[in-house]
């Protein structure tokens, strides 16, 4: 466990990372701020990350993507190691509403910043990083990235790349006014290792939005990627050896923005994107929504590990998040933190360790 915080704002933990290592080979879920130097403080080595797989497009979880590569440039074993990177494409271009703001939220007016292209996806991120850092890769070119005196060109330009981005395809029919229609999961990935697929998932206004299934030789591990509990993350996790999942504890989330303008909008955000803690009703609608517990108990997980742990400061207990979530669950449930390892084999026994 990486970065285990919900949330961009920086705080005591780092933002939404997970390496998942299989026989040696490292798969990344997501790349929030904190990942390049988490991954050097857990002991990993870089040259065995196979994949990364990003589960949407708010920043903390992809905005370390471009810095974990350009940072862990030298540590890269060319030209064998290519890293493969999957996550959503352009929303504006699933929008049928042929809106003024394809793909973004449209109750509130914004005017849009870069109105070409308000909505890049994952392919467009690393193309627009390396415009960026182009002064950077140019110059270390010349100078210091180099292999028996050629150029090391991570972005591909001259040279194998070192990282791949894709763009998962959704359906036909889904779209950002019908973000988890019923559908097959996606097949994203596989290699001798895992077998890596995808479903969309509820968390709006994102779109899209995708939770990740990992199939290896004795053990399957769901990650939720930040979610609503729903029907498509209930069947595409069943069974699961482990359940990966966000946890909100609304209350206290909410709780913060007491007494300002945007506390109703921030309850509204909050109740209807993530996952809560315990069985929450909306003191708006009466509606009643599966607290983490009871929906890893629908799902019917063997354990449950909790990521993106919000409020993540301590102001809520991890033995709260673990009693309310194991109360309905009664399964194995461990609150993760910042450089936790947990062994597959064993969840009862995490530690906070060097990475094996």
């Amino acid at each position: 466990m990486l970065g285990t915080q919900g949330g961009p704002i920086p705080g005591r933990r780092a933002a939404s990372a997970t390496a998942l290592v299989v026989g040696g080979a490292i798969y990344l879920i997501d790349a929030g701020s904190g990942l390049p130097l988490r991954i050097s403080e857990a002991g990993l080595d870089f040259k065995k990350v196979r994949g990364l797989f990003i589960t949407h497009l708010h920043s903390d979880h992809y905005i370390d993507a471009f810095n974990f590569f350009s940072l862990n440039w030298t540590n890269w074993d060319y030209p064998r190691q290519q890293v493969q990177v999957y996550g959503p494409g352009q929303a504006s271009k699933t929008d049928p509403a042929g809106s003024e703001a394809p793909g973004l939220p449209t109750d509130l007016y914004a005017p849009l910043v870069r109105p070409e292209m308000p909505t890049p996806g994952i392919v467009e991120f690393f193309d627009f990083s390396i415009s960026a850092n182009t002064y950077d890769i140019n110059e270390r070119l010349r100078t210091t990235r180099r292999f028996n005196g050629e150029p090391m060109d991570f972005t591909g330009g001259s040279s194998p790349a070192l990282m791949v981005p894709h763009t998962i395809d959704v359906p036909a029919h889904a779209n950002v006014e019908n973000r988890i229609p019923e559908m097959a999961p996606i097949p994203v990935y596989e290699d001798d290792r895992v077998k890596v697929s995808a479903m969309l998932t509820d968390h709006p206004p994102v779109f899209p939005a995708f939770s990740f299934r990992f199939e290896t030789a004795d053990k399957t591990i769901v990650f939720s990627g930040d979610t609503s509990p729903n029907a498509n993350l209930q069947e595409f996790a069943r069974g699961a050896d482990v359940l990966v999942n966000e946890v909100m504890d609304i209350d206290a989330a909410t709780a913060r923005f007491a007494g300002q303008p945007i506390y109703d909008r921030m309850q509204v955000q909050f109740s209807s994107a993530h996952t809560p803690l315990r069985d929450w009703q909306s003191p708006s609608t009466g509606q009643t929504k599966p607290g983490v517990g009871t929906f890893a108990h629908q799902c019917g997980v063997r354990s449950l590990v909790l990521n993106h742990v919000y409020p993540g400061d301590g102001s809520v207990k991890d033995s709260e998040f673990r009693r309310d979530a194991e109360r309905t669950l009664k399964r194995p449930v461990v609150v993760s933190d910042d450089l936790m390892v947990i062994d597959l084999a064993d969840l009862s026994v995490p530690r906070k360790d060097t990475a094996k």
